[in-house]
This record gives C-alpha cells, sequence and structure tokens, in this order.
C-alpha cells in the first residue's frame, strides 16, 4: 500500500462521518446519524488493519539483528520517521471507533447520551486528523 493511502483514506472516513451524523443531527434523522457512526467504525476497522499490518512496522527501519547487536547506536536519527509519525493517529481511530459502537449503542435506545459518545468519537478522531496534518508538516 502507498504512503498516501495511510493519510488521505482516514481524512475521507473522519469528515464523511462527522458531515453525516452532523446532517442527521440537525435535521433530526436517526438514519443519518447511525450512518455517521458506522462510518467512524469503519474508520477503526481500517486502522486495525493498518496496525495488524506491516504497514506501520519498525521492520522496515531496523531489523532485529541490528536491535540485537546494538549496531543501531552510531546511527542515531534526530528524527521519527514518517510512518512512525501516524501511529498515534491510528490508535485515536480505534478509540474513536469504540467510542461510536457505544454511541450506536445508546441511539438505538432512544438514549439522550448517544450525542455525548458522537461528540466524543468525533472529537477523538480528529485529534488523529490533527496528527497526520502535523506529520505531513515535517515531510
Amino acid at each position: 500500500m502507498n504512503d498516501t493511502f495511510l493519510y488521505t483514506i482516514p481524512q475521507w472516513f473522519i469528515f464523511a462521518g462527522i458531515i453525516v451524523v452532523t446532517y442527521g443531527w440537525v435535521e433530526d434523522k436517526k438514519p443519518f446519524r447511525l450512518i455517521g457512526a458506522v462510518i467512524m467504525i469503519l474508520l477503526g476497522v481500517y486502522s486495525l488493519v493498518i496496525l495488524s499490518g506491516d504497514y506501520l512496522a519498525a521492520k522496515d527501519f531496523l531489523t532485529p539483528e541490528e536491535i540485537a547487536s546494538e549496531e543501531f547506536d552510531d546511527i542515531i536519527i534526530d528524527e521519527i520517521p514518517f510512518l512512525a509519525k501516524l501511529f498515534p493517529a491510528y490508535l485515536s481511530f480505534v478509540i474513536s471507533s469504540v467510542l461510536a459502537l457505544l454511541a450506536i449503542l445508546f441511539e438505538l435506545k432512544n438514549s439522550k447520551k448517544f450525542r455525548w459518545f458522537i461528540v466524543l468519537s468525533a472529537l477523538v478522531s480528529l485529534f488523529g486528523f490533527f496528527v497526520i496534518v502535523g506529520a505531513l508538516k515535517t515531510l
């Protein structure tokens, strides 16, 4: 997978989810609120695929042999690699999807707690967005 997909696809998920939830909230349409929360959950699933795959793997930077023999003492990099900077963003997307799942459960029970969880989900996913933007500024 190209590195571009690692920082563009989450941005589409985030803003699509937030826009759909906001529309459902303003127009008082429950299906749109649920669809927006499902989009946030899909972002979490995408993040789990990225985190469990080799996309953000440290093996691209140091081999186990270099770590075991401590050969990396000579080559100390002053800057964190770009892919490593994306790691906190993907963790926040997973947390956001858990909050969105709780929001769906409360929405199906017609509880007002839905609003708190969907707002928290949006804020946590926006945190991930700004982590990605910060990482892109260092390129």
